[in-house]
């Protein structure tokens, strides 16, 4: 009989590569759909910024809506790394490239509205599959939503640079020999949108991990103390990064507000974060430094003494103002409360020694990382963007990478080991001087055990103590204490024991 009546039903994607199984037979909806609002917010911030019809350019008035919506959508992708291009071209240039300009900025709020609008899509999916098949997922599982998720942010970051960009002829020249002497000079403007591709994958793939593979990464908290330190640290450090960036952005967009005469408060709204992280930089004592070089022009000045090389440019800190005024010292009051507040996080989480190092690693990186992300750069130039034909001027404004590294690690370490145990000491101060009051106990890893946590077999068991409260899961610990398994489904024929989602499961 051969083959035939075996008994094996014929499954045609047996015979299929492994890549073409995955591609075939995975459910892409999901991410298709947690895809859709990323996308409406670079479209809803290219709409926003195509809107005011008063762009005037060098060698003409504002261009037409359409072509002010194309060069909008082609700034869109900046948010996710991509720099921005914008050039002249004309019969006076010889057929080569004019005059042009290449910027480098994150609007870090449109940037933030992505990531939260990607969140909430994500969310979304994780509660729809729940819904329907009430299971965890397992840490493959996750990675294959992440690896779908990041695949298809990267075809819609890629679609939105494609179609982004504009080409315009000036109307409305000024000067009588506009059109005699420069011709058809036309304007162009496009993205560097490979960049934003591949940032944008990662950004979604991390996210979406993040999302779906919650479950697993609870359990591997739960089975790791190590995990579980990194991951509360991780938690409290972005919880107290964004505070502090957000009440330094409130203060900045006031100052721009009130100093501002023209467009400069409608545009800083997309760079809030950005001003916030420099300010903080800047009160925390790193250097801020605005640098403007002009390159050499070929065949002139080659010898001349600094033309072409760029000078150092303008530096000052809160510590060497080089003349500036002296009201950039109440930055320095940014710098207090941001580490107060991290301090009185790690104080209200009640972490150990060990977790506060890791919560002033972690906060010190991350700030970091942020505040060098926060800074503009741009290149003019003529003949190409990257080439050396004619002029080329350099302009930067940010912080130094080396002070900022070195101030964000001193104010992490003194809000996270330093302030709480002044916080302990000054309401165990208060505590001792109420009547009948029980001063408050440290945490396992100090030698004591706290009154709402009992031993159990070496592990100890938040909410089963003195307070008779409810055993919390892992994604409800917020102090460096052991904790229990968190929920999950019962394992067939296991009489209802959960089953850690971090291990697929075969089914009966």
């Amino acid at each position: 009989m051969g083959s035939w009546g075996t008994g094996r039903p014929y499954d045609p994607a047996v015979a299929q590569p492994a890549a073409l199984r995955w591609l075939t037979g995975e459910d892409w909806r999901p991410a298709l759909k947690a895809v859709v609002a990323p996308v409406a917010v670079l479209l809803l911030a290219a709409l926003i910024a195509a809107i005011p019809g008063d762009y005037e350019l060098g060698y003409g008035n504002s261009p037409e809506y359409g072509d002010r919506f194309g060069t909008a959508l082609a700034m869109a992708p900046a948010a996710l790394g991509a720099p921005f291009k914008l050039g002249l071209t004309g019969r006076v240039f010889r057929g080569e490239g004019g005059p042009s300009i290449l910027v480098r900025t994150v609007p870090m709020t449109v940037t933030a509205l992505w990531l939260l609008a990607l969140w909430l899509g994500l969310r979304a999916g994780v509660r729809l599959r729940q819904a329907r098949t009430g299971e965890q997922q397992t840490r493959a599982q996750a990675a294959g939503e992440a690896v779908r998720t990041a695949l298809v942010t990267a075809g819609a970051t890629l679609l939105v640079g494609l179609v982004g960009g504009a080409d315009w002829s000036p109307s409305g020249a000024r000067g009588p020999d506009f059109g005699s002497y420069y011709g058809d000079v036309q304007y162009g403007s496009d993205s560097g949108w490979l960049e934003a591709v591949g940032w944008s994958a990662l950004l979604a793939g991390l996210l979406a991990f993040t999302v779906y593979g919650t479950d697993a990464l609870r359990w591997a908290a739960w089975r790791n103390r190590a995990v579980r330190g990194w991951a509360v640290a991780g938690l409290a450090a972005g919880r107290a990064a964004a505070v502090s960036t957000g009440l330094a952005a409130l203060v900045g967009f006031v100052l721009i507000a009130v100093q501002d005469e023209g467009w400069a408060t409608g545009t800083s709204v997309a760079f809030l974060p950005n001003v916030g992280l420099t300010l903080l930089g800047l009160g925390s004592g790193a250097t801020l430094r605005a640098a403007d070089g002009t390159g050499r022009y070929d065949g002139y000045y080659e010898d001349g003494p600094g033309f072409g090389s760029g000078g150092p440019g303008d530096e000052f800190s809160v510590f060497d103002l080089h003349g500036e005024t002296a009201d950039w010292r109440w930055t320095l009051l940014l710098a207090l409360a941001a580490a107060a507040y991290l301090g009185w996080t790690a104080h209200r989480r009640g972490l150990d020694a060990a977790d506060r190092i890791r919560l002033a690693v972690v906060y010190a990186a991350g700030l970091t990382l942020l505040m060098a992300v926060a800074g503009f750069a741009a290149t003019s130039g003529s003949g190409s963007l990257s080439g050396r034909k004619g002029g080329v001027g350099d302009f930067s404004v940010g912080l130094l990478f080396g002070s900022q590294l070195a101030a964000n690690v001193v104010w992490a370490a003194l809000g996270a080991l330093a302030v709480p145990p002044l916080l302990a000491a000054i309401r165990g101060g208060r505590t001792a001087g109420r009547p009948g009051a029980v001063p408050p106990q440290g945490g396992p890893y100090d030698g004591a055990v706290h009154p709402d946590v009992v031993q159990d077999g070496g592990v100890f068991v938040p909410g089963q103590g003195q307070g008779g409260g409810q055993v919390a899961g892992v994604g409800e610990v917020t102090g460096s204490y052991e904790a229990t398994p968190p929920p999950g489904p019962a394992a067939p024929g296991a009489g209802g024991e959960t089953v850690d989602p971090g291990v697929r499961r075969k089914q009966p």
